[in-house]
């Protein structure tokens, strides 16, 4: 349980940091006028290519730390 808990906890904090630095993310905005044009506001939404895309660098990380972890374990055993 705990190569699980630590597999999964390293994957979310260095796959975060890794969509970070490698990933562009883009910041979706547009503006919404009235009739007249007088009053806008903008609105913003979320990158949802970035937020898959670092998920399954999540995803990946983890499960490479779990199979990297398993292997070591099972050369210390023998």
């Amino acid at each position: 349980m705990r190569k699980f808990s630590f597999s999964i906890l390293g994957g979310i904090i260095i796959g975060l940091i890794l969509s970070l630095v490698l990933m562009d993310y883009e910041v979706i905005k547009y503006e919404i006028r009235d009739q007249a044009g007088i009053e806008s506001r903008w609105v913003s939404e979320m990158d949802f290519n970035f937020v898959f895309n670092a998920s399954m660098l999540v995803f990946g990380v983890a499960v490479l730390i779990f199979i990297v972890w398993s292997f070591v374990e099972r050369k210390i055993a023998d």
